[in-house]
């Protein structure tokens, strides 16, 4: 059996990181595994190059989007006739301009994304001679990508995608072709419980459930790095408004009287000006240092935290769907102060391994809660660590949870085939 798997970027470096996690799984799975890498620009897809040169496996083939003109300018006749009942119900729908505004220009983006991800698919599947009646198609977003499965006319066993959260909640930003997609492939797996939750709800279906991302760990957690000075405090996530990262700068800068190291990890579009703000609020203070990272690969973050022995976990975000960077976090025995959005809850459990925060919390709150951690008694805290430990393995641990997503789409794809070969009779 194959699969076909849809990314944005990935095996590309920078891109799409956290797909290599399953890479493993869906290799041991399948007899060959296609990745189609389409990173979307502006309008069009980006030309990404010599996607073989990055292959993860030797059972991987990456195909190199490819277009032209005409495929630019010939859109799919089904594709245009979804996307003007789409635009008619974005202009009708009880929003604001803004909102529609977006709508309507993801639908023209999507439009041609999608028309240029079908053609690939074509020519792949052409090209490499691959059985569509044998073949899984997967989309790891569920985007124009899996709207592309979603239209995609051979007879594929099976069309799955995941969910995460920006392409997700139509309350917090537009999301076309939803009913449609999901009406066309024959599972969506979330990353969350609230996500699933929430298809099934809005699209009154049974088509979803839930499967975590997960992460690997395979060092051991210093049981006394309480005792180690000073409290080493650690975030990672991109340099975005979202994530909201000045106020840990704003939090660290009321804390006095404790010793603190807080160490950030990722870049993005504000990384410069966090660390003047962090200059400006923190360089004064003796007490707080400071040290921005920058980007590091998926696996240079899991060898820094095994060497560090960070005490505290920190994420500001003002909305999340299911930060694989805190699974990262606990999975390490480092509790977790997070704020309570998205399905952040599902990881972070209040006074089991971390606490939740309000989303619009006080600079204090954040501060007492650090303040709390350095204070608490070794053996309290050591609770702390190992109930950090317990939630990771029972529902976040990479090996069975990716283990389980492949079972999951191999039972689906062999029941429909026995329905096939029933129906042949």
């Amino acid at each position: 059996m194959n699969i076909v798997l849809l990314t944005i970027g990935y095996p590309h470096p920078k891109r799409d990181v956290f797909v290599a996690n399953e890479m493993e799984f869906l290799c041991k799975a399948f007899d060959r595994v296609f990745i189609l890498p389409v990173q979307a620009g502006r309008v069009l897809p980006e030309k990404l190059k010599n996607g073989d040169r990055y292959k993860p496996h030797e059972k991987v083939r990456v195909w190199d989007v490819e277009y032209t003109i005409k495929d630019v300018l010939f859109i799919s006749p089904k594709l245009m006739g979804l996307a003007i009942k789409e635009a008619i119900r974005a202009v009708f729908q009880r929003s604001t301009i803004r909102y529609k505004m977006l709508h309507l220009w993801m639908i023209f983006r999507w439009i041609f994304l999608t028309n240029i991800t079908l053609k690939n698919l074509k020519k792949l599947f052409e090209k490499e001679g691959i059985d569509p009646e044998d073949t899984v198609l997967y989309s790891y977003w569920f985007h124009f990508l899996a709207l592309s499965i979603a239209l995609f006319e051979k007879p594929v066993l099976l069309k799955v995608s995941r969910a995460h959260r920006s392409e997700l909640y139509e309350e917090v930003y537009p999301q076309p072709f939803k009913r449609f997609i999901v009406k066309k492939i024959d599972r969506v797996f979330a990353c969350s419980k609230m996500g699933a939750d929430y298809i099934n709800e809005k699209y009154n279906t049974d088509k979803a459930a839930i499967s975590y991302l997960g992460t690997f760990n395979g060092y051991e957690v210093n049981p006394d790095k309480k005792r180690l000075k000073p409290f080493k405090i650690v975030s990672c996530a991109r340099v975005v408004p979202v994530k909201r990262l000045e106020k840990i700068v704003d939090s660290l800068e009321k804390i006095e009287n404790h010793k603190i190291s807080w160490t950030h990890i990722g870049d993005g579009e504000l990384f410069e000006s966090l660390k003047e703000y962090a200059q400006r609020k923190l360089s004064k203070k003796e007490n707080i240092k400071y040290n921005f990272m920058g980007f590091l690969p998926n696996d240079k973050i899991i060898e820094f935290y095994a060497k560090e022995d960070f005490n505290l976990f920190v994420n500001t975000s003002s909305s999340e769907g299911l930060p694989v960077s805190i699974m990262e976090a606990i999975s390490f025995g480092i509790p977790v102060v997070a704020t309570d959005v998205g399905g952040v809850r599902e990881i972070v459990i209040d006074g089991v391994n971390g606490y939740l925060l309000k989303r619009d919390f006080a600079e204090e709150d954040l501060a007492g809660l650090i303040k709390r951690f350095i204070e608490m008694p070794e053996e309290e805290y050591r609770r702390f660590c190992m109930g950090a430990i317990k939630i990771w393995e029972e529902k976040f641990n990479a090996k069975s949870a990716y283990e389980k997503f492949v079972f999951e789409i191999l039972k689906l794809a062999n029941s429909k085939k026995e329905l096939g070969l029933k129906d042949e009779r």
